[in-house]
């Protein structure tokens, strides 16, 4: 197996942490339009559902932002739930949380030893004005690049990101591995890519049907400096 060259990273849920503020909005969400007979945990796994379906539905010839993707799969679900809602007023109550998001706390130091040895870029799916990402950018962390979704109108797992990591890094894809917690945009896309994947399984999920075995399987990013790569 040839030697790792080069380090790439998801951002949500993987570097800064916003893993509560879905279900916070979604409370808030339903508690907005009255709606108490819904159980939160349901309509939070359907919109996340109808989230996947509108990214899978979304036409070659048409780029939709974060945004628009979450105020579509959002339509839908209050939709099937029977509530009369604004759902772009709901996003905005989700997106707004995002100004509070900060980084896990290991996520500098472990970053910052592991740019000692590789170059190290970020492949987000992600609008350029998200106030998270704004905060995100300010961090001042060892990043060659940021490569988004918004600009360049693809969403991982397709490959088009990817390739750009690629040619930043100067690396074949089997000299990099990607590290994320999505099973779907993160393992998927980067196997799909040809790099290598280490899932950040934080949460001992089981990994789903259709989802390529990944690399590694950590629980903390801290775990990259002990591996042999």
């Amino acid at each position: 197996m040839n030697e790792i060259k080069a380090l790439s990273f998801d951002m949500y849920r993987t570097l800064l942490d916003t893993r509560d503020f879905h279900e916070q909005a979604v409370r808030e969400i339903l508690a907005l339009w009255a709606a108490d007979s819904v159980n939160p945990d349901i309509f939070h796994t359907r919109w996340d559902e109808y989230y996947d379906v509108v990214h899978l539905e979304m036409p070659k010839d048409r780029f939709m932002t974060e945004r628009e993707v979450a105020a579509e799969s959002l339509r839908r679900t209050l939709n099937e739930f029977g509530i009369d809602g604004d759902a772009k007023a709901g996003v905005n109550i989700w997106m707004g949380k995002y100004g509070d998001a900060d980084l896990y706390p290991e996520v500098e130091e472990v970053l910052n030893l592991l740019s000692e040895r590789y170059p190290i870029v970020v492949i987000s799916n992600v609008d350029d004005d998200d106030v998270g990402y704004g905060t995100f950018r300010g961090k001042n962390l060892p990043f060659r690049a940021i490569i988004t979704s918004d600009s360049f109108k693809s969403y991982k797992p397709d490959g088009k990101m990817f390739r750009e990591a690629l040619s930043i890094l100067q690396c074949r894809p089997e000299e990099v591995l990607h590290t994320g917690d999505s099973q779907r945009a993160d393992v998927l896309g980067a196997k799909k890519a040809g790099m290598r994947a280490a899932w950040l399984n934080r949460r001992s999920d089981k990994l789903k049907p259709g989802i390529p075995k990944p690399d590694y399987e950590i629980i903390s990013l801290r775990e990259l400096l002990d591996l042999n790569l």
